[in-house]
């Protein structure tokens, strides 16, 4: 195990290089207390990073969309995450990831994560940002090979992120905060948000923006998750359909003032709510749907039943979160 440590007690003063430090077989690395302003990309498979404490342990940057090249043009979206994962079966535990760009209406989409490999797991952090947060895609071609270089890893790759029907896209998040506006969640990946905190910056806005492939039967399922927030109650929509067929399920969440009634929305005339949004079991102040999206799916027992974790990131393979890399192994400070 590699040791990151900022007064230079461990094996490196950096994340980015003990990263690059692990062997092709992967490996893990502890992060002791303190803020890591790096732009980081884990690229190895069977990685497990972790800090010491999500409050303490802070990985931050301030990568956005309004960010220009040399020639003037700005770079967009895919070239600002904070963290990047491009490797499979990687875990990151005990963290704060933030992007601090700023406000999206001043400095664009400033993603604090981009999730691109498969088999990712996610406990335990909290993920900050503005708009955008979070994004759980592939790599996106051909611009964003100057944010990884020679570390796009084992993720899929397309040109356009509404490409193809992924088949390596699952990532598993777990007593994790994430909080941004506009969007905040987002891309085409198949994921699970175990008892998660979704919050919503004052801004408002919309909690997921998902673009799941119409062959793909699972998009975005929040499991007994607290829905809440900062912005003006009635702000914060459950989610709009970045594609057309857009599937994003809350089931027995628990959604306060802040979530709108209206709980979807559509994008536009193009992009609008179908049956694949959807809830279940909803509590709290927004539990009463008489007011939702018409279009929107109120699940049935039965129906809500048959979506579990291992329908929904089972694959091929039948992996499921509790398979894969042990936890931290503790070692005292150096």
């Amino acid at each position: 195990m590699l040791i990151v440590s900022k007064d230079g007690r461990g094996d490196y003063t950096g994340i980015q290089d003990a990263v690059d430090a692990l062997p092709e077989s992967g490996g893990q690395i502890l992060v002791r207390a303190g803020e890591y302003r790096e732009k980081i990309v884990v690229h190895k498979d069977n990685v497990l990073l972790a800090g010491d404490d999500r409050n303490r342990t802070v990985i931050a940057w301030n990568g956005c969309a309004k960010d220009l090249y040399a020639d003037g043009t700005e770079k967009g979206t895919f070239l600002s995450p904070t963290l990047t994962t491009t490797g499979h079966s990687v875990t990151v535990e005990n963290l704060t990831i933030r992007n601090d760009a700023g406000d999206g209406r001043i400095v664009g989409q400033a993603v604090a994560v981009h999730a691109a490999g498969d088999r990712g797991i996610w406990r335990n952090c909290i993920l900050a940002a503005h708009q955008d947060t979070l994004f759980c895609g592939p790599v996106r071609l051909p611009n964003v090979k100057e944010a990884l270089g020679c570390r796009t890893g084992s993720a899929e790759q397309v040109f356009r992120v509404e490409d193809g029907h992924l088949s390596r896209s699952r990532q598993y998040f777990e007593h994790c905060m994430i909080r941004g506006d506009v969007d905040f969640i987002f891309g085409p990946y198949r994921c699970w948000f175990e008892e998660c905190t979704l919050f919503m910056n004052r801004r408002g806005g919309w909690y997921t923006a998902a673009n799941t492939h119409e062959a793909q039967p699972f998009g975005f399922v929040f499991h007994r998750c607290v829905l809440t927030g900062e912005c003006e109650p009635g702000a914060g929509f459950l989610g709009r359909p970045w594609r057309k067929h857009a599937a994003t399920i809350f089931l027995e969440c628990d959604m306060d003032e802040h979530v709108a009634p209206e709980g979807f929305s559509d994008w536009d005339s193009e992009r609008v709510v179908t049956a694949r949004c959807g809830e279940w079991r909803t509590t709290g102040a927004r539990a009463d749907q008489r007011n939702r999206h018409p279009a929107q799916k109120r699940l049935k027992d039965s129906e809500a039943e048959e979506i579990t974790i291992e329908r929904v990131l089972g694959g091929t393979d039948g992996w499921t979160p509790d398979r894969q890399m042990p936890a931290m192994e503790q070692k005292d400070p150096v």
